[in-house]
Parts: structure tokens; C-alpha cells; sequence
């Protein structure tokens, strides 16, 4: 298997202003799997209800994989801003089977057809700043050592969150533009 050496300088990971989310997914399959990442937010909300600290010793990957979900929501952030972009790349589907649906945890028929529908919901009610906010005070909870920090506001719920993520997989395994 090819390792990459990915780091936190990568242009990618870190710009504010993506220009290419669909560039930015495309690369993410080289990195890790969205399931690695819906993973990793399954504990981070399990750390917030214990009175334990998430790992102090992969305090790093932490980091660094909030720094990659918060470019994948910006990345969101940037389809939902450019419809027109994301129906012109022929991401939708008029059917879906019961048995790709099945695979698909957290969207709806709907959604699964068009993966659109899953930001448009969410950044219709949520500002990219309120999302960040909400994702980066679960990371904080989760960290904390004692109970007391342990609580959080979240405008946005992990639901949300779940269903980003399962519209940017179906939107890597449907999208066949090569960007190099």
C-alpha cells in the first residue's frame, strides 16, 4: 500500500476560502476512509459523556483531524454556495437500491439521490461559523478532564454532522472528474 505524508501546511487542510471542495474530497480518499472520520465523531461524543479525557497520548491526531473536518465542512460550505457547479458535475442519481441505501447510514432516499439536499439543509439553517463553533466546543468537551468542562452548546447536532459526511462519500464515489 502507497503511504502519503500528509501534513497541517498542506494548502488544502488550511485555507479558509476552498476553492475546489470537490478537488479537497478527491484528495481525502488518498488520506482516509469518511468512515475513519464518522469514527472518530462517534468518540469524540462518547468522550463528552465520560468523565475520562480523550487520550492525552493521541492529543495530535485530535488536532490534526479536526483541522481536516473542519476543511471538509468549508468544503460543504463551498457546494452549497455554487449549486449550480454541483448539478452541472452530474452528482445526483434518479434511482437508489434498498441495498446501497442500507449502506448509506444517516441520509434518506432523498438525500442519497442528491447529496445536495444534505448541505442545503444544513447551511439553510446554519452559518459556516455556527458549524465550525459547534464542531470545534464538541472537540474542547471531549479533551476536557474534568466533568465540569465537559459541557457544551452544540447548535448543530452530530446527526448533521453524520450526514455531511455520508454527502461527501457519496459525492467522492460519484464524482469521475480527474483533477491533475
Amino acid at each position: 500500500m502507497k503511504t502519503y505524508d500528509f501534513t497541517l501546511e498542506s494548502h488544502l487542510w488550511t485555507k479558509d476560502y476552498i476553492e475546489c471542495p470537490y478537488e479537497l474530497l478527491k484528495w481525502l480518499k488518498e488520506l482516509a476512509d469518511i468512515e475513519y472520520f464518522q469514527e472518530q465523531l462517534r468518540n469524540y461524543c462518547c468522550y463528552t459523556l465520560s468523565h475520562k479525557m480523550y487520550d492525552k497520548i493521541s492529543a495530535s491526531e485530535v488536532i490534526y483531524d479536526a483541522t481536516v473536518l473542519q476543511s471538509i465542512f468549508r468544503a460543504g460550505y463551498r457546494i452549497y454556495l455554487k449549486p449550480k457547479k454541483f448539478y452541472k458535475k452530474g452528482l445526483t442519481i434518479s434511482e437508489i437500491s434498498d441495498e446501497e441505501l442500507k449502506r448509506i447510514k444517516y441520509l434518506n432516499k432523498d438525500e442519497c439521490k442528491n447529496p445536495y439536499i444534505v448541505f442545503e439543509n444544513v447551511f439553510n439553517r446554519f452559518t459556516i461559523e455556527q458549524v465550525n463553533k459547534s464542531f470545534f466546543d464538541l472537540i474542547l468537551a471531549a479533551m476536557a478532564n474534568s466533568k465540569y468542562q465537559k459541557d457544551y452548546c452544540c447548535n448543530v447536532s452530530m446527526l448533521n454532522f453524520h450526514k455531511m459526511l455520508d454527502a461527501f462519500k457519496l459525492i467522492q464515489q460519484r464524482d469521475t472528474t480527474s483533477y491533475r
